[in-house]
Protein backbone atom coordinates (compact mmCIF):
# COMPACT_ATOMS: atom_id res chain seq x y z
CA UNK A 1 0.00 0.00 0.00
CA UNK A 2 2.94 2.32 -0.41
CA UNK A 3 4.50 4.40 -3.12
CA UNK A 4 8.24 4.32 -3.26
CA UNK A 5 10.83 6.59 -4.76
CA UNK A 6 13.17 4.92 -7.21
CA UNK A 7 16.91 4.68 -7.24
CA UNK A 8 16.82 4.11 -10.99
CA UNK A 9 16.88 6.82 -13.61
CA UNK A 10 13.47 5.83 -14.90
CA UNK A 11 10.74 8.09 -13.58
CA UNK A 12 8.61 6.85 -10.74
CA UNK A 13 6.09 9.18 -9.25
CA UNK A 14 6.89 11.29 -6.25
CA UNK A 15 5.54 10.27 -2.88
CA UNK A 16 5.08 13.84 -1.76
CA UNK A 17 3.50 15.33 -4.87
CA UNK A 18 1.31 12.50 -6.11
CA UNK A 19 -0.35 11.26 -2.95
CA UNK A 20 -0.91 14.57 -1.23
CA UNK A 21 -4.34 15.28 0.23
CA UNK A 22 -6.98 15.45 -2.48
CA UNK A 23 -10.64 16.38 -2.57
CA UNK A 24 -12.15 13.04 -1.63
CA UNK A 25 -15.56 13.99 -3.02
CA UNK A 26 -14.07 14.14 -6.52
CA UNK A 27 -12.26 10.82 -6.39
CA UNK A 28 -13.58 7.37 -7.36
CA UNK A 29 -11.56 5.65 -4.65
CA UNK A 30 -12.95 7.19 -1.48
CA UNK A 31 -15.84 5.39 0.20
CA UNK A 32 -17.76 7.62 2.59
CA UNK A 33 -19.25 4.75 4.57
CA UNK A 34 -16.87 1.93 5.47
CA UNK A 35 -19.57 -0.10 7.20
CA UNK A 36 -19.68 -2.80 4.48
CA UNK A 37 -15.87 -3.10 4.70
CA UNK A 38 -15.95 -3.89 8.40
CA UNK A 39 -16.13 -7.64 7.87
CA UNK A 40 -16.82 -10.16 10.67
CA UNK A 41 -13.15 -11.20 10.99
CA UNK A 42 -12.14 -7.59 11.63
CA UNK A 43 -15.05 -6.99 13.97
CA UNK A 44 -13.97 -10.00 16.02
CA UNK A 45 -10.37 -8.84 16.11
CA UNK A 46 -11.27 -5.30 17.17
CA UNK A 47 -13.55 -6.66 19.86
CA UNK A 48 -11.25 -9.35 21.25
CA UNK A 49 -7.76 -8.03 20.48
CA UNK A 50 -8.32 -4.27 20.72
CA UNK A 51 -11.20 -4.42 23.23
CA UNK A 52 -13.40 -2.09 21.19
CA UNK A 53 -17.14 -2.80 21.56
CA UNK A 54 -18.91 -3.46 18.28
CA UNK A 55 -21.16 -0.47 18.60
CA UNK A 56 -18.10 1.81 18.70
CA UNK A 57 -16.12 0.17 15.91
CA UNK A 58 -17.45 1.98 12.84
CA UNK A 59 -16.91 5.41 14.35
CA UNK A 60 -13.41 4.30 15.35
CA UNK A 61 -12.70 3.03 11.82
CA UNK A 62 -13.83 6.25 10.17
CA UNK A 63 -11.75 8.38 12.50
CA UNK A 64 -8.63 6.33 11.81
CA UNK A 65 -9.24 6.23 8.04
CA UNK A 66 -9.70 10.00 7.87
CA UNK A 67 -6.54 10.56 9.86
CA UNK A 68 -4.58 8.26 7.55
CA UNK A 69 -6.13 9.83 4.44
CA UNK A 70 -5.09 13.29 5.59
CA UNK A 71 -1.53 12.02 5.78
CA UNK A 72 -1.63 10.24 2.44
CA UNK A 73 -4.46 10.11 -0.10
CA UNK A 74 -4.23 6.63 -1.56
CA UNK A 75 -6.92 4.31 -3.02
CA UNK A 76 -6.37 1.48 -0.53
CA UNK A 77 -6.87 3.91 2.34
CA UNK A 78 -9.91 5.65 0.90
CA UNK A 79 -11.69 2.42 0.01
CA UNK A 80 -11.00 0.71 3.35
CA UNK A 81 -9.36 -2.28 1.64
CA UNK A 82 -7.13 -2.68 4.69
CA UNK A 83 -10.20 -3.71 6.73
CA UNK A 84 -10.39 -7.02 4.88
CA UNK A 85 -7.83 -9.51 6.27
CA UNK A 86 -6.39 -10.32 2.87
CA UNK A 87 -3.28 -12.19 3.98
CA UNK A 88 -5.39 -14.40 6.22
CA UNK A 89 -7.65 -15.30 3.29
CA UNK A 90 -4.78 -16.58 1.16
CA UNK A 91 -4.43 -20.32 0.67
CA UNK A 92 -0.84 -20.08 1.97
CA UNK A 93 -1.84 -18.45 5.25
CA UNK A 94 -1.86 -21.56 7.48
CA UNK A 95 1.70 -22.33 6.38
CA UNK A 96 2.76 -18.72 6.93
CA UNK A 97 1.23 -18.74 10.40
CA UNK A 98 2.96 -22.00 11.31
CA UNK A 99 6.33 -20.66 10.17
CA UNK A 100 5.93 -17.45 12.16
CA UNK A 101 4.83 -19.37 15.25
CA UNK A 102 8.05 -21.38 14.88
CA UNK A 103 10.16 -18.21 14.90
CA UNK A 104 10.30 -17.08 11.26
CA UNK A 105 11.27 -13.44 10.70
CA UNK A 106 8.60 -11.50 8.80
CA UNK A 107 9.10 -8.26 6.89
CA UNK A 108 5.86 -6.55 5.84
CA UNK A 109 6.57 -3.98 3.13
CA UNK A 110 3.84 -1.40 2.75
CA UNK A 111 2.65 -2.27 6.22
CA UNK A 112 0.45 0.86 6.56
CA UNK A 113 -0.95 0.46 10.09
CA UNK A 114 0.44 -3.06 10.48
CA UNK A 115 -2.87 -4.83 10.00
CA UNK A 116 -1.50 -7.98 8.35
CA UNK A 117 1.22 -8.64 10.92
CA UNK A 118 -1.18 -7.91 13.76
CA UNK A 119 -3.56 -10.48 12.30
CA UNK A 120 -0.77 -13.02 12.65
CA UNK A 121 -0.42 -11.99 16.29
CA UNK A 122 -4.17 -12.32 16.87
CA UNK A 123 -3.99 -15.82 15.38
CA UNK A 124 -1.31 -16.85 17.85
CA UNK A 125 2.07 -15.82 16.42
CA UNK A 126 4.66 -13.97 18.53
CA UNK A 127 5.29 -10.40 17.41
CA UNK A 128 8.96 -10.00 18.34
CA UNK A 129 10.23 -11.16 14.90
CA UNK A 130 7.90 -8.91 12.88
CA UNK A 131 9.08 -5.83 10.97
CA UNK A 132 6.65 -3.42 9.35
CA UNK A 133 8.17 -1.19 6.66
CA UNK A 134 6.55 1.85 5.09
CA UNK A 135 7.74 5.03 3.46
CA UNK A 136 5.05 6.94 5.38
CA UNK A 137 4.84 6.70 9.15
CA UNK A 138 1.34 5.47 9.94
CA UNK A 139 2.67 3.56 12.92
CA UNK A 140 1.21 5.79 15.62
CA UNK A 141 -2.12 5.54 13.83
CA UNK A 142 -1.74 1.76 13.95
CA UNK A 143 -1.16 1.75 17.68
CA UNK A 144 -4.23 3.94 18.06
CA UNK A 145 -6.34 1.71 15.85
CA UNK A 146 -5.39 -1.56 17.52
CA UNK A 147 -4.78 -0.15 21.03
CA UNK A 148 -1.82 -2.46 21.59
CA UNK A 149 1.08 -0.17 22.34
CA UNK A 150 1.90 -2.03 25.56
CA UNK A 151 1.59 -5.53 24.11
CA UNK A 152 2.77 -5.49 20.49
CA UNK A 153 6.51 -6.24 20.35
CA UNK A 154 7.04 -5.89 16.61
CA UNK A 155 9.24 -3.27 14.99
CA UNK A 156 8.30 -0.48 12.59
CA UNK A 157 10.72 1.16 10.20
CA UNK A 158 9.99 4.31 8.23
CA UNK A 159 12.01 3.76 5.08
CA UNK A 160 11.93 3.28 1.33
CA UNK A 161 12.90 -0.29 0.57
CA UNK A 162 13.92 0.76 -2.93
CA UNK A 163 16.65 2.87 -1.32
CA UNK A 164 17.28 0.32 1.42
CA UNK A 165 21.00 1.07 1.65
CA UNK A 166 20.08 4.47 3.08
CA UNK A 167 18.37 2.84 6.06
CA UNK A 168 20.56 1.32 8.81
CA UNK A 169 17.61 -0.76 10.02
CA UNK A 170 16.97 -2.23 6.56
CA UNK A 171 20.67 -2.83 6.09
CA UNK A 172 20.65 -5.04 9.19
CA UNK A 173 17.66 -6.99 7.88
CA UNK A 174 19.40 -7.39 4.54
CA UNK A 175 22.48 -8.75 6.27
CA UNK A 176 20.58 -11.13 8.53
CA UNK A 177 17.99 -12.10 5.88
CA UNK A 178 14.30 -12.70 6.49
CA UNK A 179 12.12 -15.78 6.15
CA UNK A 180 8.88 -14.27 4.84
CA UNK A 181 8.36 -11.01 2.96
CA UNK A 182 4.78 -9.78 2.81
CA UNK A 183 4.30 -7.21 0.05
CA UNK A 184 0.67 -6.56 -0.81
CA UNK A 185 -0.55 -3.89 -3.23
CA UNK A 186 2.87 -2.38 -3.70
CA UNK A 187 4.48 -3.79 -6.84
CA UNK A 188 1.37 -3.15 -8.95
CA UNK A 189 1.88 0.62 -8.82
CA UNK A 190 4.85 0.37 -11.24
CA UNK A 191 5.52 -0.65 -14.81
CA UNK A 192 7.20 -3.94 -15.76
CA UNK A 193 10.75 -2.61 -15.56
CA UNK A 194 10.31 -1.03 -12.16
CA UNK A 195 8.51 -4.07 -10.78
CA UNK A 196 11.47 -6.19 -11.86
CA UNK A 197 13.87 -3.70 -10.29
CA UNK A 198 11.89 -3.72 -7.05
CA UNK A 199 11.81 -7.52 -6.97
CA UNK A 200 15.58 -7.60 -7.45
CA UNK A 201 15.92 -5.46 -4.35
CA UNK A 202 13.55 -7.76 -2.48
CA UNK A 203 15.81 -10.67 -3.36
CA UNK A 204 18.64 -9.01 -1.42
CA UNK A 205 16.72 -9.66 1.81
CA UNK A 206 16.25 -13.34 1.06
CA UNK A 207 17.98 -16.69 1.41
CA UNK A 208 17.05 -20.12 0.04
CA UNK A 209 13.71 -20.94 1.67
CA UNK A 210 12.44 -17.36 1.88
CA UNK A 211 8.90 -16.72 0.69
CA UNK A 212 7.62 -13.51 -0.91
CA UNK A 213 3.84 -13.43 -0.46
CA UNK A 214 1.03 -10.98 -0.98
CA UNK A 215 -1.49 -9.74 -3.49
CA UNK A 216 -1.94 -7.01 -6.03
CA UNK A 217 -4.41 -6.02 -8.71
CA UNK A 218 -3.85 -8.07 -11.84
CA UNK A 219 -5.63 -8.82 -15.09
CA UNK A 220 -6.56 -11.89 -17.10
CA UNK A 221 -4.51 -10.32 -19.91
CA UNK A 222 -1.12 -9.03 -18.73
CA UNK A 223 -0.82 -5.45 -19.92
CA UNK A 224 0.26 -1.91 -19.27
CA UNK A 225 -2.60 0.37 -18.22
CA UNK A 226 -3.01 4.07 -17.49
CA UNK A 227 -5.56 4.72 -14.76
CA UNK A 228 -7.36 7.94 -13.82
CA UNK A 229 -5.65 9.72 -10.96
CA UNK A 230 -2.38 7.81 -11.47
CA UNK A 231 0.51 9.82 -12.92
CA UNK A 232 2.31 7.00 -14.76
CA UNK A 233 1.37 3.76 -16.58
CA UNK A 234 1.45 0.58 -14.51
CA UNK A 235 1.70 -3.12 -15.36
CA UNK A 236 -0.98 -5.68 -14.57
CA UNK A 237 0.15 -9.30 -14.16
CA UNK A 238 -1.56 -12.60 -14.58
CA UNK A 239 0.00 -15.77 -13.11
CA UNK A 240 2.09 -16.44 -16.21
CA UNK A 241 3.58 -12.96 -16.44
CA UNK A 242 4.23 -12.98 -12.71
CA UNK A 243 6.29 -16.15 -13.16
CA UNK A 244 8.18 -14.56 -16.05
CA UNK A 245 9.02 -11.58 -13.87
CA UNK A 246 10.56 -13.76 -11.17
CA UNK A 247 12.41 -15.78 -13.81
CA UNK A 248 13.93 -12.50 -14.99
CA UNK A 249 14.78 -11.58 -11.40
CA UNK A 250 16.41 -14.95 -10.87
CA UNK A 251 18.58 -14.60 -13.96
CA UNK A 252 19.68 -11.12 -12.97
CA UNK A 253 20.43 -12.01 -9.33
CA UNK A 254 21.69 -15.57 -9.80
CA UNK A 255 18.85 -16.91 -7.67
CA UNK A 256 16.07 -19.38 -8.46
CA UNK A 257 12.38 -18.88 -7.75
CA UNK A 258 9.25 -20.99 -7.85
CA UNK A 259 5.95 -19.11 -8.06
CA UNK A 260 2.36 -19.92 -7.18
CA UNK A 261 -0.20 -17.31 -8.24
CA UNK A 262 -3.95 -17.17 -8.70
CA UNK A 263 -6.07 -14.40 -10.18
CA UNK A 264 -9.31 -14.20 -8.23
CA UNK A 265 -12.42 -12.06 -8.74
CA UNK A 266 -12.35 -9.27 -6.20
CA UNK A 267 -15.75 -10.37 -4.89
CA UNK A 268 -14.13 -13.53 -3.54
CA UNK A 269 -12.02 -11.37 -1.26
CA UNK A 270 -15.02 -9.52 0.09
CA UNK A 271 -14.68 -6.40 -2.05
CA UNK A 272 -17.58 -4.56 -3.60
CA UNK A 273 -17.11 -4.50 -7.40
CA UNK A 274 -18.41 -0.92 -7.37
CA UNK A 275 -15.22 0.08 -5.59
CA UNK A 276 -13.26 -0.90 -8.70
CA UNK A 277 -15.34 0.78 -11.41
CA UNK A 278 -12.33 2.94 -12.21
CA UNK A 279 -10.22 -0.14 -13.09
CA UNK A 280 -9.87 -1.63 -16.54
CA UNK A 281 -11.86 -4.60 -17.88
CA UNK A 282 -10.57 -8.02 -16.84
CA UNK A 283 -9.02 -6.95 -13.55
CA UNK A 284 -8.90 -9.18 -10.48
CA UNK A 285 -6.76 -9.75 -7.41
CA UNK A 286 -3.55 -11.66 -7.99
CA UNK A 287 -2.56 -13.66 -4.92
CA UNK A 288 0.98 -14.93 -5.02
CA UNK A 289 3.86 -16.71 -3.40
CA UNK A 290 7.37 -16.65 -4.80
CA UNK A 291 9.64 -19.18 -3.07
CA UNK A 292 13.38 -18.85 -3.34
CA UNK A 293 14.70 -22.35 -3.98
CA UNK A 294 18.36 -21.51 -4.63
Amino acid sequence: MIAMASSSSEHMYSELSDVQVQDKDKLPFFRQNLGPCLVPETQDMLENYSKIPREEQLRHVHRIRDRAWNARAWPCIGLGIWLTPQLRRQVFYPEILDRVKAGAVVMDIGTFIGHDIRRLVYDGAPSKNMYGIDIVNHFETGYEFFRDRDSFEGHFIEADFINSNASPELTVLKQNKVDIIVISQVLHQWNWTNQVNAAKILSEFTKPGTWVVGNQVGNVIPQTVKLPGMPTPIYRHNPDSFKRMWDEVGTATETQWETDATLRPIQELGFDPRDMVWAEEGHGMLEFRAKRIA
